[in-house]
């Protein structure tokens, strides 16, 4: 009697090792720390992107305020601490127009600049900012005015003992610095073209110079007697 042939078996499929398992998760372990630090810059790099373009739309704002309601406009950058109390910086700015009211009648009557906040407060974001540093910020230089808000404890930043430097926006496009009130009235500095600007990066915990600047950083110029302002992004 002849029996047909029986096909074999299949074999068994074969695991995977316990060693080979652990080679496996070694080298994506290995990968994963590798791209990481990769990651994280241009995570870090879209974010400060994101906050210079910011900045420069509030630029384009405040010109376009100031010249459809015919009054001066102030962008107010303001400096505070970090959440630890240290490394001043400024960490955001607001939008305010500037109006003129009276005070009184007749000879005692007197006349001021008031504040009319023009858009809500807007906070840079978590380790992005605008460096303080004279030579990186020049259009900021100088140990800022103090914030201070009729009624309240606290200024229009919404931290106690903040301060501020301005660019105040003019309706016949010009762009100057706002500086020190005397009558009522904020003195206002043309600067040159050459230190009417400043620099947004990343802070790494320690004060940002030119000498440790990091590579990625956001630079906007505002020409003083015209408006129009530039955007440097040499490290993207």
């Amino acid at each position: 009697m002849i029996h047909a042939p029986t096909s074999p078996r299949p074999s068994a499929a074969r695991a995977f090792s316990l060693i080979e398992m652990l080679v496996v998760v070694t080298i994506i372990v290995l990968l994963l720390a590798f791209s990481a630090p990769a990651l994280s810059r241009t995570l870090m790099a879209s974010k400060l992107a994101s906050a210079g373009e910011s900045v420069f739309g509030a630029i384009s704002e405040a010109q376009q305020i100031s010249y459809a309601s015919n009054v001066p406009v102030e962008l107010r950058f303001f400096k505070v601490t970090d959440t630890f109390g240290a490394n001043p910086a400024y960490r955001s700015y607001q939008i305010f127009k500037i109006n003129q009211v009276t005070e009184g009648t007749g000879a005692a009557a007197t006349t001021k600049e008031s504040l009319d906040p023009a858009n809500n407060l807007v906070n840079l974001p978590e380790s992005v900012i605008i460096v303080p540093d004279d030579t990186l910020s020049p259009a900021l230089k100088g140990d800022g005015l103090p914030d201070t808000k009729e009624g309240s404890s606290v200024g229009y930043s919404g931290v106690q003992k903040a301060v501020y430097n301005a660019w105040r926006f003019m309706p016949d496009g010009s762009c100057r610095k706002v500086g020190q009130s005397s009558g009522g009235f904020a003195a206002l500095e043309y600067q040159k073209l050459t230190e009417s600007f400043i620099t947004l990066t990343t802070e790494s915990g320690q004060a940002v110079t030119a000498q440790n600047l990091p590579n990625n950083f956001f630079t906007i110029q505002v020409d003083p007697f015209t408006g129009k302002a530039k955007s440097y992004k040499p490290g993207f």
